[in-house]
């Protein structure tokens, strides 16, 4: 069975403990949110379980194997991470971009043979990219550039999409669309990690949450059961009020923070 596991993971970055002591499970098919404060440690985990960083403590496995283990090759082509400030700065076309997440299919010097076209031209649909083709990445708006760039990711078909912050900076109806194609991931089998500040959209589209604070897990399991009073208070510094009548979630979340005094 698919899966990422990941048991007491530690990190030391200099004389800064980042994570103590963090465990985590994908299971098929599911999308896990990182939610917490800045600085929770969430983009370093990310980055231990895409492989670029290695924990002082701990061990990450995917599909039951150590993942130090696998070879570039075999990772890369399991394991697609998203950035967080992903970008490409160069006068390149869209579907150039996008034929470059088919490179961990090929040998050196290979180009790219029929079925990498194929997935290519999917993902392009799949993306609704198909009109910006031929178009240079730079002349592209924020949540075009955002399409393109998890549209080079899903083009490598990997299991398991690791996503740091995608909807960062893009206005609501561009969020919708990223987090539409990343459930579609899941849908089609597919795994997601995703870090999202949003909690909104977090409690919408995740199976699961993972609340990080101070480079702990304060708490995982059903949004529902992660998005509370208590934990917000300790993880964000806020109250929530529940209400109804919100879009697309199970509940509104409206923030008030205490007053000078309040709660100490």
């Amino acid at each position: 069975m698919s899966s990422i596991e990941a048991r007491d993971l530690s990190l030391t970055l200099g004389s800064n403990r980042v994570l103590r002591g963090v465990s985590l499970d994908l299971r098929p098919g599911e999308m896990l949110g990182l939610i917490g404060p800045n600085g929770a440690g969430k983009t370093c985990l990310l980055r231990i379980l895409a492989g670029i960083l290695s924990p002082s403590q701990g061990w990450v496995r995917i599909d039951g194997r150590p993942l130090q283990s696998l070879p570039a090759q075999a990772r890369s082509r399991r394991i697609a991470y998203l950035t967080q400030a992903g970008t490409a700065h160069w006068p390149v076309s869209v579907e150039r971009i996008v034929a470059l997440g088919r490179l961990p299919h090929l040998g050196n010097w290979q180009l790219p043979g029929e079925r990498d076209t194929a997935v290519i031209r999917r993902v392009i649909a799949q993306t609704d990219l198909h009109h910006l083709t031929e178009r240079q990445f730079p002349t592209l708006s924020g949540g075009e550039k955002a399409r393109v760039l998890l549209a080079r990711a899903l083009a490598g078909e990997p299991q398991y999409l690791l996503a740091d912050e995608p909807v960062a900076a893009l206005d609501l109806a561009h969020q919708l669309e990223v987090m539409d194609l990343l459930r579609q991931h899941c849908n089609h089998g597919g795994s997601v990690v995703v870090i999202l500040h949003d909690l909104r959209l977090a409690s919408h589209y995740c199976n699961r949450l993972q609340l990080l604070l101070d480079g702990e897990t304060l708490a995982v399991g059903p949004p529902e059961g992660v998005i509370g009073d208590d934990n917000l208070k300790r993880a964000f510094g806020v109250k929530m009020r529940e209400g109804v009548g919100a879009i697309d979630t199970a509940f509104s979340l409206t923030w008030v923070r205490d007053k000078p005094g309040e709660g100490q």
